[in-house]
């Protein structure tokens, strides 16, 4: 009997799957391959966007950083270099500011529905462009790209703007 056909043979052993690699190797791992250094500050971005579930003002990123980790102007061109590598998304609340959510690890591709009262932003995983993005892909486009956002008076809302109650939005998610 050949060795390796035994089931105690170290030959024989069924390899372990791949252990998942975290969002935050998965981060260090495209910034080290776009020929960045990895910085603290960088990290911590990273991190505060790891803690939340949902897109974040830049605001509230570098709130959440604790300012003395890095100024504003560090946050933006992170955040900017960062959606270049496709670690982060961009998507908009209904009065233009940008929230950053990142796209790393099992985070699927999805979209948002932000409350045009609160400010709230809720998950659609809904992608009927997926269709659309191989159709201009096989014109022959490369990095193509798209935003789609919705917006709506949340379930929560409603009666209070039925009532012609204004409800304001959240400091961290205003420009």
């Amino acid at each position: 009997m050949i060795a390796a056909t035994q089931s105690n043979h170290p030959l024989a052993t069924v390899s372990d799957p791949v252990p998942a690699v975290s969002a935050m190797n998965e981060a260090r791992a495209r910034i080290r391959l776009a020929g960045l250094r990895i910085t603290k500050p960088r990290l911590a971005i990273i991190d505060a966007l790891l803690r939340r579930h949902g897109p974040s003002s830049t605001e509230h990123i570098h709130q959440e950083m604790g300012a003395r980790r890095c100024d504003m102007v560090t946050v933006y061109r992170c955040l900017a270099a960062f959606e270049q590598l496709g670690m982060v998304r961009r998507s908009y609340l209904h009065n233009g500011t940008c929230l950053y959510e990142l796209t790393l690890g099992a985070a699927a591709r999805h979209y948002h529905i932000v409350c045009k009262a609160c400010g709230s932003p809720e998950r659609v995983d809904y992608l009927p462009v997926k269709g659309i993005e191989q159709l201009l892909q096989d014109r022959g486009y490369t990095e193509v790209s798209h935003v789609v956002e919705f917006f709506g008076i949340c379930p929560k809302c409603q009666p209070a703007t039925a009532r012609g109650v204004s409800v304001t939005v959240p400091a961290d998610l205003r420009a």
